[in-house]
């Protein structure tokens, strides 16, 4: 009998019907559309809204190597977002 392996070891953490890295976007876009209000407030809900059906289409930790690539985050033992070629 053949045992399928999962591609990950655990499930990602979900908070309401969000992965933490959606949690994390939906709360601080809110808490930023409330302060700045009015139709800029509401035209990033609506970017909000679009964002995340995107974002579910691409594999687990896109937003951090996101980050990565526009260079507003490092990765332990990565090389930088512009470095092309590097010896192993």
């Amino acid at each position: 009998m053949d045992e399928r392996l999962p591609q990950f070891l655990h499930k990602p953490v979900q908070i309401l019907w969000f992965d933490a890295q959606e949690f994390i976007l939906v709360v601080s876009t809110i808490f930023v559309a409330v302060i700045v209000g009015g139709y800029l407030g509401w035209s990033l809900l609506g970017v909000l809204l679009l964002f995340i059906p995107w974002k579910r289409t691409k594999p687990r930790g896109f937003i951090p190597h996101l980050a990565w690539r526009w260079g507003l985050l490092t990765l332990p033992r990565y090389p930088g977002p512009t470095q092309t070629r590097f010896c192993e």
